[in-house]
C-alpha cells in the first residue's frame, strides 16, 4: 500500500546534547525570562554532518557560533515534513549574513523564553514561521551580525557602518581586511546584547525567498534519520498495549499468566484504562498481548452508534445554550441585529445542511514513546508537536516537579495535530515506572486508529441571506459538533455579517486539531453552497466568487490565478471543474483551488488534476509552500473521497487501512501550485490553508460533472469510488 500525501517526516538525526538547562543573561534579553522548568535536547534538529564540533559561544538565546564557523540555530518547532526548521534557519541566516553552508539546526530547550506566540512550546496552528516567529528569528540573526559588525570594526578602530558582511566574514572594503565570525565570536558575545536593530529591506535578502534545499531531506534519503519508533538505549525493552476499547472506561482486571508463558515477555503492567505487556523485542511483546483476555469496565454512557451520534447532533442544533460568535468578537449584539435584519430584508434566503464524520489522523508513524524513569526524575524519547504540554503532563502523572522531565524530540513520522496530545508519552513513562527499567511503548496500528483524537463530526445548517443582485448580504451558521465547537473558517472569506451558533455536544470520546481544525469543515459547507447559489442563478462559480471578492485585489488574484492555471471553462470533453476559495486573517493566507476530474457510469471518479494559487505574504521557502500545499490537498480530497470513523456498540469500526478508506497514489491527481507573494501583508502560514478547500472544490466539480450536489461526506457514503 502506498500512501498519497506526504506524511510529515521531520528533523534529522545529529545529536547535540551539550545544551544548557537554564536560560543566559541573553536568553533573558533575547527571549524574556525563562520561567518554566526542564529542558529538550536537540536530536531533532537537522544540518549538516557535524559529529567533530569546536567550541561554540552564544550570540543571544537563538544561535551560537564555534570557533570554526559552525552556526547552531536553535528553534523551536517540530519539523513533521513542512520544512520549518530550515525555514527559520534560512530567516536568521539571512538576517545574519552567514555561510549557509555552516548553518546546523537544533531543538531549543522547553523553557518559557522559547515559547511560540507566547501560548506554548509546541508546533501548529501553520505558527512556525509566520508572524511573531518570523520577526522573532529575523530579530536573532539581525542582532547577532550587529554584534560581530561592532567586534571587527572595535579591532580595527572603525565604526561598524565602515564594514560590510557577507557568507559569515565581516570585510572593511577600503583595505580588503576580513574576519570570519568564527574568529570574532567569542568577543562579539562579551558586548551588550543591541536593541531595535533594523531588518534587511526586502531587496537585500539572499535566502529568504529562495528555495533552499531542506537541511533535513540527505538523512531521510540515506537512513539516517532517527524516528521515535526507531529509537534505542541501552538496556531498554519493548511494549505494546491494549487500551479500554470503550472511552472513559477502564480495566477490571486481566490474567497474566498467557502473556508471561510467551517466550521474551517480562512483565505485564496494569494500567488504569490500559495493560500493556514489555518483552525483549516488539515481537514477544504483541504475541503476549495476543493472549490475554482483559475484562473492561464499560462508562455508563456509551455511544451506541453513529445513528445516534447524529441524532443527538440533531437534537443539538440550534440550542439555547449554542456558543455564538461574530467576526472580531465585538459588538455581538450589533451583530446579531445586522445579521437579523439582513435577513428579514433578503431578496431569497439559501439554505442547506450538511454532514461530515469523525476522521482519523493515521499518521505514517503510530504513537510511540521511550521512557525512562527514576524516582526523582523522568527523561523520554519521543515524536512530539507539544512539548510544553508533554512536560506538565508527564509532572503532573508521575507527581515529580517540572524540572525534573528531560524530553528529547525524535524524527516524526506524521502529525496532522494528534501529537498535540500526550497520552501516548505519558503512557509509555507508567509503564516504564511500573517495569523500573527503560521500555519503548509502540502503538500497534489498530491501538493508534482506535484511540485517536478525531476531527469533530458536525453537523450545521448554513442559511444565507441574498440581496436583490444575489450577492451575499448575510451568514447565519448553526450547528453542532461533538465534544468541540467547529467555529471557525467562517468568517474572513466574504467579508459580510455573520453569526455562528454552534453547540459542543458532550460524549465520551476524545477530539482534537486536525489539519485546519474547524476550516475543513466549515469551508466545505460555505463554499458548497456559495457554489450552488451560482448555479442556481444560472452563473458562473467563478464568475460568481468573482463578484463576491470585488474590490480586494489580493483575493481576486489568488482566484485569476487559479483559474488561468486550470483553463477555467476550457476543460478537455468529458472533465468538469470546481471551485472553492479560502482566506484565513489567522493564518494570514489566501487559497484558491480548481478540480478537474472526470465520473465513469459506475460512479467511479478520476482525479485529473488540482490547480491551487497561495498567497502567504511572504515565502520564505516557495518550494516548502508548494510542498505543504501539495500534501494538504491530497489529504483534504481523502478525507472527503473515502475517510469517516463510525461506532457501534461504543467502540470505533475502523482498525486499519482496510477499512478506514485514504486516497492511493494511483488515485491521486496531478497537482500544480503556483505561490504568489503580497509583500505588504503579514508573514502568513502555509501548513493548514490548503487543506479546507479541497473538499469543497472536489464536491463543486462533481456537480458539474453529475448535476448531484452533496452535503454529505465522505463521498463513498454516496456511492462514489476513486
Amino acid at each position: 500500500m502506498v500512501l498519497a500525501w506526504a506524511f510529515g517526516h521531520g528533523g534529522n538525526p545529529r545529536m547535540r546534547v551539550a545544551m544548557k538547562a537554564g536560560p543566559d543573561r541573553r536568553m533573558i534579553l533575547i527571549a524574556g525570562a525563562a520561567a518554566g522548568a526542564g529542558f529538550v535536547l536537540g536530536i531533532a534538529g537537522c544540518g549538516r554532518n557535524a559529529a567533530r564540533r569546536a567550541a561554540s559561544v552564544d550570540l543571544n538565546a537563538w544561535l551560537a557560533i564555534a570557533t570554526d564557523g559552525l552556526i547552531t540555530i536553535r528553534v523551536n518547532v517540530s519539523d513533521l515534513g513542512q520544512g520549518a526548521q530550515t525555514g527559520l534557519a534560512q530567516i536568521v541566516a539571512d538576517e545574519l549574513d552567514a555561510d549557509w553552508t555552516k548553518v546546523i539546526v537544533e531543538m531549543a530547550p522547553v523553557t518559557d523564553g522559547y515559547f511560540v506566540h507566547s501560548k506554548g512550546y509546541y508546533t501548529g496552528g501553520s505558527g512556525s514561521i509566520c508572524g511573531e516567529q518570523f520577526t522573532r528569528f529575523a530579530e536573532a540573526g539581525a542582532t547577532a551580525r550587529a554584534m560581530l559588525l561592532a567586534t571587527a570594526a572595535k579591532r580595527w578602530s572603525l565604526r561598524p557602518r565602515q564594514c560590510s558582511t557577507r557568507d559569515s566574514i565581516v570585510t572593511h572594503m577600503p583595505t580588503g581586511r576580513t574576519y570570519s565570525y568564527g574568529e570574532l565570536a567569542a568577543d562579539a558575545a562579551r558586548l551588550p546584547v543591541p536593541g531595535n536593530v533594523a531588518l534587511k529591506p526586502r531587496e537585500a535578502r539572499k535566502l529568504i525567498g529562495r528555495s533552499m534545499a531542506r537541511l533535513d531531506i540527505p538523512d531521510k534519503v540515506n537512513g539516517c534519520a532517527i524516528y521515535g519508533i526507531d529509537f534505542k538505549i541501552a538496556g531498554m525493552r519493548v511494549a505494546t498495549l491494549a487500551q479500554c476499547p470503550f472511552f472513559e472506561g477502564k480495566l477490571a482486571d486481566v490474567d497474566e499468566g498467557p502473556a508471561l508463558a510467551i517466550k521474551g515477555v517480562e512483565k505485564v503492567i496494569k494500567l488504569n484504562n490500559a495493560v500493556a505487556v514489555v518483552a525483549r523485542n516488539f515481537f514477544s511483546a504483541k504475541k503476549g498481548l495476543d493472549e490475554l483476555n482483559p475484562q473492561w469496565v464499560r462508562p455508563s454512557n456509551p455511544i451506541t452508534s453513529d445513528e445516534a451520534m447524529l441524532a443527538a447532533l440533531t437534537a443539538n442544533v440550534g440550542a439555547a445554550d449554542s456558543k455564538i460568535v461574530t467576526p472580531g468578537n465585538s459588538d455581538q449584539d450589533g451583530a446579531l441585529k445586522r445579521v437579523a435584519e439582513r435577513f428579514r430584508s433578503a431578496h431569497t434566503i439559501a439554505e442547506a445542511e450538511y454532514r461530515l464524520p469523525l476522521l482519523s489522523h493515521s499518521p505514517l508513524e503510530p504513537m510511540n514513546a521511550t521512557a525512562q524513569v527514576t524516582e526523582t526524575a523522568c527523561e523520554l524519547w519521543a515524536p512530539m508537536q507539544d512539548q510544553g504540554s508533554m512536560r506538565d503532563d508527564l509532572a503532573a502523572a508521575l507527581s515529580l516537579p517540572k524540572n525534573s522531565i528531560l524530553l528529547h524530540t525524535t524524527k516524526i513520522g506524521g502529525g496532522f495535530g494528534r501529537r498535540l496530545n500526550t497520552d501516548y508519552g505519558v503512557l509509555a513513562a507508567q509503564v516504564a515506572r511500573a517495569a523500573r527499567e527503560p521500555v519503548k511503548l509502540i502503538w500497534t496500528r489498530e491501538e493508534d486508529m482506535t484511540h485517536d483524537f478525531y476531527r469533530p463530526a458536525s453537523l450545521c445548517r448554513l442559511r444565507i441571506a441574498l440581496d436583490s443582485q444575489l450577492m451575499i448580504a448575510a451568514i447565519e451558521a448553526t450547528g453542532a459538533t461533538t465534544n468541540d465547537t467547529a467555529i471557525g473558517g467562517l468568517e474572513a472569506n466574504y467579508d459580510v455579517d455573520l453569526v455562528i451558533r454552534q453547540k459542543n455536544t458532550r460524549f465520551p470520546l476524545p477530539v482534537g486539531a486536525w489539519r485546519s481544525v474547524d476550516a475543513s469543515i466549515n469551508t466545505f459547507v460555505l463554499e458548497s453552497l456559495v457554489d450552488e447559489i451560482a448555479h442556481g442563478a444560472g452563473l458562473d462559480p467563478l464568475d460568481y466568487r468573482r463578484k463576491l471578492l470585488a474590490g480586494k485585489r489580493r483575493q481576486l488574484r489568488v482566484l485569476d490565478t487559479a483559474a488561468q492555471m486550470a483553463g477555467w471553462g476550457h476543460a478537455p470533453g468529458g472533465r468538469f471543474q470546481g471551485v472553492a476559495f479560502f482566506r484565513n486573517t489567522h493564518w494570514d493566507a489566501v487559497v484558491a483551488e480548481i478540480v478537474e476530474l472526470s465520473v465513469d457510469t459506475a460512479n467511479k471518479i478520476t482525479l485529473h488534476r488540482v490547480c491551487c494559487a497561495i498567497d502567504v505574504g511572504t515565502a520564505v521557502n516557495p518550494d516548502q509552500v508548494k510542498a505543504q500545499a501539495e500534501g494538504g490537498i491530497n489529504l483534504g480530497l481523502s478525507a472527503a473521497l473515502g475517510e469517516a470513523i463510525t461506532l457501534k456498540d461504543g467502540r470505533v469500526e475502523q482498525r486499519n487501512f482496510d477499512t478506514y478508506s485514504i486516497l492511493r497514489l494511483r488515485s491521486a491527481p496531478l497537482i500544480d501550485v503556483q505561490v504568489l507573494e503580497s509583500p505588504d501583508a503579514p508573514v502568513g502560514g502555509a501548513g493548514e490553508p490548503p487543506v479546507p478547500p479541497a473538499a469543497a472544490a472536489l464536491a463543486n466539480a462533481l456537480f458539474a460533472a453529475t448535476g448531484k450536489r452533496i452535503r454529505t461526506l465522505p463521498l463513498s457514503h454516496s456511492g462514489y469510488t476513486v
